[in-house]
């Protein structure tokens, strides 16, 4: 699989505010504060990302998640991790937007854009860059990040030690 890797230099992003469809919020988990995840995100991997935020795995504590909601029904979410093992381009002060999910109801209404410009919001101060990386032929999430004013600094592949994804390294190999 080839990924093309974006980041962004700190602090936030060009152009308007995040702003939501009426009827939507957002709010974010953070494993250090708010304990195990959530009913409404999902037990695996989320549970990984407490287990490794507690174990010491990320370089900071700055591990979340942002979900957008409408009433109880999760609409949109974006983990957002520190730099660990399987991200070994990113400095110690970058964060990782990653795991990006839009409930296919409410795709086309903005809520990618939206969430990248909440993250960049809600963490400003706490990066020197956000980085992205996204399948080349994931076309809308290419979109939206180039939209949010993300430069592609690189392609580069997924690595599977012994067939394990969890081990797995995401490695630019290639400049752009």
């Amino acid at each position: 699989m080839s990924l093309r890797f974006y980041a962004h230099a700190g602090p936030g992003l060009p152009g308007v505010a995040a702003v939501l469809p009426a009827g939507l919020s957002a709010s974010v988990w953070n494993p250090r504060a708010d304990g195990l995840p959530p009913g409404d995100l999902a037990a695996w991997p989320n549970a990984v990302w407490w287990a490794f935020d507690r174990l010491g795995v990320f370089a900071r504590p700055d591990c979340g998640v942002l979900m957008i909601h409408e009433g109880a029904r999760l609409a949109h979410s974006a983990l957002v991790t520190p730099r660990y093992f399987r991200f070994p381009q990113m400095a110690r002060d970058d964060l990782q937007i990653g795991a990006v999910f839009t409930d296919p109801d409410y795709r086309g209404r903005g809520l990618a854009k939206a969430g990248v410009r909440l993250i960049a919001e809600r963490w400003a101060g706490r990066y020197r860059r956000l980085w992205y990386i996204v399948e080349e032929d994931n076309l809308a999430s290419i979109r939206v990040i180039e939209a949010c004013g993300f430069a592609r600094l690189g392609d580069g592949e997924r690595s599977r030690p012994l067939g394990v994804g969890l081990l797995g390294r995401y490695q630019m190999l290639r400049p752009a």
